[in-house]
This record gives C-alpha cells, sequence and structure tokens, in this order.
C-alpha cells in the first residue's frame, strides 16, 4: 500500500456505493459526524476555513456546511471518484460556493496553506506502516496555526489483544443483523487485509510526535474510535 490511501481502493464503482457501505459497517457514522461537527463549534468562531483531509463523499462538509454559514472548506483527497461524489453532494446541499477541492494527498498539497481547523475522518486506517501515518499527521499539522484542533476518526486496536478479540467478535455480530452472510464474510475479509489497526499508545506517540497535544477521546463504538488534539506552539 502507498504512503497515501489507495486511488485505486476508491475507484467509481466503489465511490458510488461508499455511503450506503460505510453506514451499514459503522452503525454510529452518522452520531460520529454530529459529534465531529459539535466539537468543532465549540472551538471555532463564525468564521472558519476548515481542511477536511480525505474528504470521501463529503459527508462532514455537508453536515458542518449547513450549521454553520460562515464556514469554508478545502476538501483534499487522492481519489478523483471521491472527489466527484463529494462535489455533487455538497452541489446538492447548496454550498458549492464554500468548499475548493484538491486532486491529492495532503502532503502533496501545493503552497503554504494554513486552516483553522483539519478533520480527517476514516482516512489513516488504510495508511499502511507507522512511518507513512506520520507523514500524514505532520503534513495535517504543518498545516495548522498553534491551538488549532485536529479532529480525526478512525478503526483502532485496544491495547489487549483479548478486547480485540472481543470487540471483533461483537462487530461481526451486528454485521450479521444488518446484512447477508457472504457480504459480511468478503467485507471483514477486505478488512483484515487492508485495514491497519493502530493501538492506543502509538496512536499517542505519532500524535504528539507531530506537533499536537495528546489526544483526547470524542467517540467510541466497538473498534470504531474518534478523537481531538490541538497543534502545540512549540
Amino acid at each position: 500500500m502507498s504512503d497515501a490511501p489507495s486511488v485505486q481502493q476508491f475507484g467509481p464503482d466503489r465511490a458510488a456505493g461508499y455511503d450506503d457501505r460505510i453506514r451499514r459497517l459503522c452503525p454510529g457514522y452518522d452520531v460520529l459526524q454530529d459529534t465531529v461537527a459539535s466539537v468543532l463549534a465549540a472551538r471555532l468562531p463564525e468564521r472558519a476555513h476548515l481542511l477536511v483531509a480525505g474528504a470521501g463523499t463529503g459527508a462532514e462538509i455537508v453536515r458542518m456546511g449547513q450549521a454553520h454559514s460562515g464556514w469554508r472548506f478545502t476538501a483534499v483527497d487522492p481519489s478523483p471518484a471521491m472527489l466527484d461524489r463529494c462535489r455533487s453532494n455538497v452541489s446538492d446541499a447548496g454550498l458549492e460556493n464554500r468548499v475548493e477541492y484538491l486532486d491529492a494527498a495532503v502532503e502533496e498539497m501545493p503552497g503554504a496553506r494554513s486552516f483553522d481547523a483539519a478533520t480527517s475522518l476514516l482516512v489513516t486506517h488504510f495508511i499502511d506502516g507507522r512511518a507513512a501515518t506520520q507523514r500524514y499527521v505532520r503534513g495535517l499539522a504543518e498545516r495548522l496555526p498553534p491551538g488549532a484542533p485536529l479532529v480525526w476518526a478512525d478503526l483502532h486496536r485496544p491495547a489487549s489483544d483479548e478486547a480485540f478479540r472481543t470487540l471483533w467478535a461483537a462487530w461481526r455480530t451486528q454485521m450479521r443483523a444488518r446484512l447477508d452472510a457472504d457480504t459480511v464474510e468478503d467485507a471483514f475479509e477486505e478488512i483484515e487485509e487492508g485495514i491497519s489497526f493502530v493501538r492506543p499508545a502509538a496512536l499517542t506517540h505519532i500524535v504528539t510526535d507531530a506537533g499536537f497535544t495528546p489526544p483526547t477521546p470524542i467517540y467510541r463504538q466497538l473498534l470504531w474510535g474518534g478523537w481531538i488534539a490541538s497543534r502545540r506552539a512549540d
């Protein structure tokens, strides 16, 4: 897998079905989106410019943009197909004049850009390897001034192997109530092959080493987690 989320993973077919698929795989997806919007609303002024890394189909842009008319967004994603879906969803929500699009990885964004906050939802678990994850998080840090918040969410691995096995089994059970058995087996085979589960201690080290404060948990649903950290002044 490359240092950034793979464009090939999110071609036109997968992009078209992403919104339905993620809500089946992550039953608390809409709660996560509401939580992220609320956490940032508590930190940001009426007018703010947000970097949305791995913007995907634009769910957080639509959610936050409809609630906060003074917020602008830069949507960054290395998948043209996902950005096309994002443009369509943003346009349907009437927010097209407040969103800029960049078909690139965060580390490859042109110029010295600075934002009031950044989001990275369900991105880093597609990045293979700690070094690549560190480069990605540092890329986010470089585009935030001191005090600016970063909110992110990903699949993660609990510190205990027993806890991981328990939550993994519970997740599969939860999915079997929503999807047929073959679909569940195929989905979990893809997850085992394509997802990098980061342990909490490693996550804290990566984030603090990149120049952020220690992460604070804001969301938890089985193996899905969300956190917030702020760019340090040093």
